[in-house]
């Protein structure tokens, strides 16, 4: 799922097949030249509320990522 604010897009990620763990990739001010993004990994349950909030402030969704992220700028420190 992709939202959008007016300062934020919000990524989310399915990194298992069955949806229980989700990469979540916050891009700060997108396409400006001061972006910047961030990762975390996170579990269906705090995706949802997470996804839940940024919704109910305002943002909307503009896609649905249903492939693992395969990014060069993300690499995950331990399995």
């Amino acid at each position: 799922m992709q939202l959008l604010t007016s300062a934020t897009q919000v990524d989310y990620y399915p990194v298992t097949p069955s949806g229980t763990r989700f990469i979540r990739r916050v891009t700060w001010h997108p396409g400006a030249d001061n972006e910047m993004t961030t990762f975390s990994t996170i579990v269906k349950s705090e995706m949802m509320y997470d996804a839940n909030q940024h919704i109910a402030n305002g943002a909307t969704v503009t896609d649905f990522n249903i492939h693992c992220y395969n990014g060069p700028d993300y690499a995950p420190m331990a399995c």
